[in-house]
C-alpha cells in the first residue's frame, strides 16, 4: 500500500453512503480516485505503470467489517478493479 500511494499521491477515498451496522458487522460503500504522478508502479497482476504516467482513475467499491471487542477483527470487499485498470491502461475492454 505504501508503493501505492507513493505512485499515486494525490489519492483520494471517501464514503459514498451511510454506513451500515448490524451485530457485530459494519458496511461501507467508497469511492477512491487519483493520478499516477509518482513513481513507476509494477504492483498489478495486469501490468505495471512507468514513472508519473499521468493516467487517472476512479473506482468504488463495499466493504463488510466484523468488529470483536470494539476492534476490527477481519474485513472483505469487493471493488471496481477492472474500471481501474482499464482507466490506468493496464487492460482493454473489448
Amino acid at each position: 500500500m505504501t508503493g501505492f500511494r507513493a505512485a499515486l499521491p494525490d489519492l483520494s477515498f471517501r464514503g459514498t453512503a451511510d454506513l451500515i451496522a448490524e451485530g457485530e458487522y459494519v458496511v461501507g460503500q467508497w469511492e477512491r480516485g487519483g493520478t499516477h504522478s509518482g513513481p513507476a508502479f509494477g504492483d498489478f497482476l495486469a501490468g505495471s505503470l512507468p514513472a508519473a504516467s499521468g493516467r487517472k482513475m476512479h473506482f468504488a467499491g463495499t466493504t463488510v467489517l466484523r468488529l470483536k471487542r470494539g476492534r476490527f477483527v477481519e474485513g472483505i470487499g469487493l471493488d471496481d478493479g477492472v474500471t481501474a485498470l482499464t482507466q490506468l491502461g493496464l487492460i482493454w475492454r473489448v
